[in-house]
């Protein structure tokens, strides 16, 4: 049975589309039968995974009942290419907040003979909960290699990480809170924000290594893989988890971050890495109600002062987050991938 892979006529590579192309390599890697299509030629990574020896089928290509169309869940426009074929059509999930206006109007997607996967727990929990939607399964990204590196880190100044491209506004306010906090503390570090951008993944890779800090401002998200990415260099995030951050990230209740009166979140329903509980003391990383920009703020400066300290409990949290990014690897995925597309 062959899988066709839906590509978006996107002329920029987003997080979403590589990692549709890195699930449709490693489906390929399994010995499956995997092909391509898109309605542009010059969709972004197109040429490169023909290069790769994909199998590209020309738009308007003619599928059949035997196939599996997998499309994104904000292009259901594309869904008709499978239907009208009498292909198994499978939707797969990475943005919730695209499941809730991206059909026309009165359509429901429980009226749509479709199947669903889901890029984490916190996604399909909401498709279960607000769409009566079940996932066949939960296909989460991969963080790639480069990002498992350890940098030099400046020991006079934190380094604290951020990307504008997600909700810049907030970053600003979280750096304008915890700079004005940490002003009237005396011998407080300097912060250094570092700004990420337009960045390679081995360019973004090596900034990351040199940061002791994250700041998280995605949301809404389907997962939120940049605060991942990060602590795959043992780099701390403080910030939101946008609802799909809950799929791995964990509050820590040490070194006094919390403090003051900065109350943190905790998920309204419990995702457990590998269904194990929340026996990990350490957590990995310091959240607040999304758009919450005081206690966020208030939290990054105070992580600032710990991470120049660099105590025991805050290398421990390093470690907490190196473990965390290593569960989401090339090798679990295709395990994933391998039950769900049987051979």
């Amino acid at each position: 049975m062959r899988t066709v892979f839906f590509i978006p006529a996107l002329s920029k590579m987003s997080g979403g589309l590589a990692n549709i192309y890195t699930v449709a390599r490693n489906l390929r890697n399994l010995g499956r039968d995997v092909a391509l299509m898109s309605p542009s030629p010059n969709a972004a990574g197109f040429t490169q995974a023909e290069a790769e020896g994909f199998a590209v089928l020309p738009w308007g290509s003619a599928l059949n009942a035997s196939d599996t169309w997998c499309v994104p869940e904000s292009w259901p426009n594309a869904i008709p290419v499978g239907l009208n074929a009498g292909a198994r059509v499978l939707v797969y999930v990475q943005s919730w907040v695209y499941m809730l206006d991206n059909l026309p109007m009165g359509v429901r997607w429980r009226q749509l003979p479709l199947e669903y996967l889901a890029v984490s727990r916190p996604v399909a929990w909401f498709m279960r909960e607000v769409l009566a939607l079940d996932a066949k399964g939960i296909v989460p990204p991969v963080i790639e290699a480069a990002f498992f590196r350890t940098g030099e880190r400046p020991g006079s100044h934190v380094r604290v990480a951020y990307m504008p491209r997600k909700n810049r506004a907030l970053a600003m306010q979280m750096q304008q809170v915890a700079s004005a906090w940490l002003a009237e503390r005396p011998g407080s570090p300097r912060p250094e924000w570092v700004e990420i951008h337009n960045k390679s993944q081995e360019e973004a890779a090596a900034l990351l290594a040199t940061c002791h800090l994250f700041i998280s401002t995605g949301f809404p998200e389907g997962f939120g893989l940049p605060p991942l990415e990060g602590m795959a260099s043992s780099c701390v995030p403080v910030g939101f988890t946008g609802f799909g951050g809950w799929e791995y990230m964990r509050q820590s209740p040490v070194c006094g971050i919390h403090a003051e009166g900065a109350a943190p979140v905790r998920p309204p329903f419990a995702f457990s890495p590998d269904g194990q509980g929340e026996r990990d003391a350490t957590g990995n990383g310091f959240f607040f109600s999304d758009g919450d920009t005081l206690g966020a703020g208030l939290a990054l400066g105070r992580a600032i002062r710990r991470a120049h300290e660099n105590s025991e409990d805050w290398r421990r949290l390093g470690r907490a987050c190196r473990e965390t990014a290593a569960r989401y690897t090339l090798d679990r995925q295709a395990e994933i991938l391998a039950r769900l597309f049987p051979g």
